[in-house]
């Protein structure tokens, strides 16, 4: 008896070992078939795979060509070397379906690459080439028939390149800054390479020397002993901090530059104003309701992009001053006697009032001082510039240029040249979100829209449409619709027609979903 229950347990044994083996080398034999050459595959056999005389992606190799780190930009290459199962080279200009799949892991951005098979003794290298741009941990999938060779995946890490002065830039720039009398303001600068990535890595954060700052005006091209600056670097954020104080008031140039070569935006105005006046301008900006004007004179418009068509022009001295558009804002020099050689203007300039609201600025005039005639009207939005010059000729008072592109420029000199400019300024910062950089502007947009969103009824809203005329049908459906209504829901039925269609405001992404039922 035990000898029968031995000889089955042995039986059973042997025949699992048998079907374990007869499963391996059918696969082992279809892995053969799908990894060999097609064109080729009749001439082959099972001896073939006895002999190991097929390519095998696990006695492949992969040999690199440069050693990590590297940084972007650069023509990279990695040599992907063939091999058969018993360990000869296989022929690379046979077609083998190698595959090789380069991946950024955090953008997922795929990157073309080129295979080149070498002209070596063994003729079984293929040469492997590709550039990234994006500064990260990249994927590199090195596949034969669907199976990966060797070790793959490998995983590569590319870094930053050096700083390039045209792509770093201010973080919440504007045009213009309003700054306070011995007050530190700071300026997060982004530092970038060639092709915008943040270099984290760079010597440009803890290297101070590298920034420098320039402020200009008409009279006096340096003022280094007005302002003072410190740098510091935020590795976290990839920034580096310049810390500004300006100890004279007025309206100067300024200019940001990295090795003496200045950066994306880093040419802008400032209004230096004192506490008095800064203190006029909060509250300016916090009675929006009342009427907030200023006395000017106007001495005309047309073409000042050069000030050369202007019925009086700036000395030469300023013209030859390194800022295109220099300024003046000092209290003390609007008492200055005019500069000699100065010509006078020709017509007499006629006495105007600067209205400023959060949403214009209108130049008017009054007949028998009752009568308001609009002259100009300009939006408070990044279109329209101010462009800062010295005191005029007649009332000695600073000079203001105003343009936003559609209408011809107007010239105006005001007493508070620099209150009436940093008040438009502070209405411009609160409409747009406190930056004029694109994304910063459509980030404020999509929060204040959900926030104005989350108010409304989501009530239900029938429109009927035609098919054949839908855009003046829905124009008519929807021409007195108030802002409440543009928040609800639609619901679209076409006339003589059976189907609708529901659409659903989303709060999340500020985006319509459409839902087409039939």
């Amino acid at each position: 008896m035990f000898y029968v229950i031995g000889g089955i347990t042995v039986s059973i044994i042997a025949f699992v070992f048998t079907i374990k083996f007869l499963c391996e080398l059918a696969a082992r034999v279809v892995s053969f078939l799908q990894n060999d050459d097609p064109g080729r595959r009749g001439d082959r056999s099972i001896y073939d795979y006895v002999r190991g005389n097929y390519l095998d992606p696990r006695s492949c190799n992969v040999s690199w060509d440069w050693k990590d780190p590297q940084e972007v930009g650069q023509t990279m290459s990695f040599r992907v070397q063939l091999f058969y199962k018993n360990g000869q080279p296989f022929p690379a200009h046979r077609p083998v379906g190698l595959r090789v799949n380069i991946t950024h892991i955090e953008l997922a951005l795929d990157i073309p690459v080129t295979q080149e098979v070498l002209q070596e003794p063994e003729s079984n290298v293929v040469k492997v080439t590709f550039t990234v741009r994006k500064a990260g941990r990249y994927e590199v999938a090195v596949k034969l028939g669907g199976l990966n060779v060797a070790y793959s995946p490998y995983y590569k890490i590319f870094q930053p390149g050096t700083v390039v002065p045209s792509k770093t830039k201010i973080a919440y720039h504007f045009s213009t800054l309003v700054l306070v009398y011995g007050q530190q303001h700071t300026l997060q600068i982004e530092p970038r390479d060639e092709y915008g990535n943040p270099t984290s890595n760079s010597t440009s954060l803890i290297d101070e020397v590298n920034y420098s700052v320039h402020l200009g005006t008409v009279d006096d091209d340096s003022l280094e002993e007005y302002y003072s600056k410190s740098v510091t670097s935020n590795k976290q954020l990839c920034q580096v901090l310049l810390k500004l104080t300006l100890r004279k008031k007025g309206c100067f140039r300024a200019r940001i530059s990295y090795n003496d070569l200045p950066i994306s935006n880093g040419e802008f105005d400032i209004i230096v104003l004192s506490e008095n006046e800064k203190n006029c301008v909060e509250k300016n900006v916090s009675t929006p309701g009342i009427s907030i004007y200023f006395e000017a004179y106007l001495y005309g418009t047309g073409n000042y992009s050069n000030y050369s068509n202007s019925s009086w022009q700036l000395p030469a001295s300023a013209l030859m001053a390194p800022q295109s558009r220099p300024s003046m804002g000092d209290e003390e020099d609007e008492h200055d006697s005019p500069v000699e050689d100065q010509p006078e203007k020709v017509k007499k300039p006629k006495k105007v009032y600067c209205y400023i609201s959060p949403k214009q600025l209108s130049v008017k005039e009054f007949y028998l001082k009752i009568i308001p005639w609009r002259l100009f009207t300009f939006r408070v939005c990044p279109g329209t510039k101010f462009t800062y010059y010295g005191p005029d000729p007649v009332h000695k008072y600073l000079t203001l240029v105003v343009d936003d592109g559609i209408q011809p420029p107007v010239e105006l000199s005001c007493k508070d040249r620099n209150i009436m400019a940093a008040t438009f300024i502070r209405f411009l910062h609160k409409n747009i979100g406190g930056s004029e950089t694109f994304q910063d502007k459509v980030s404020f947009f999509q929060r204040e829209l959900r926030h104005i969103h989350s108010k409304r009824p989501r009530t239900k809203t029938c429109l009927k449409i035609t098919r054949h005329c839908i855009l003046d049908s829905s124009l008519k459906s929807t021409r007195n619709f108030s802002v409440s209504d543009w928040s609800k829901n639609f619901e679209v039925v076409f006339q003589d027609e059976e189907g609708k269609i529901n659409t659903q405001h989303t709060t999340d992404d500020s985006t319509v979903s459409w839902c087409c039922l039939w």
